[in-house]
């Protein structure tokens, strides 16, 4: 007896939530592993470039972005791999 694959969609909005609390890790969780650890990198490097007197004022809204963008491709990293498999989400 043969029994069709199944597979589970992928929350984005969950996604979305692990990327806002661990930045890159809705990425990774979504497959892209590389992706998400550059991601943390980058957002780990600009946390950290933010404590350099005077400049690191100057380099929030880079740190801001980074961060948003790490939310976004969580989500959208979710949305990709449900379009890929044929789930509609």
């Amino acid at each position: 007896m043969h029994y069709p694959m199944q597979v589970q969609s992928r929350n984005p909005v969950l996604y979305a939530l692990a990327s806002a609390l661990i930045a890159g890790l809705g990425t990774m969780l979504g497959g892209r592993v590389g992706r998400g650890i550059l991601i943390l990198c980058t957002v780990a490097f600009f946390g950290i470039a933010m404590l350099i007197p005077f400049i690191g004022w100057l380099l929030f809204p880079v740190w801001l972005a980074a961060w948003a963008f790490s939310i976004y491709d969580g989500y959208a990293t979710a949305r990709s791999w449900n379009t890929r498999h044929g789930i509609i989400s």
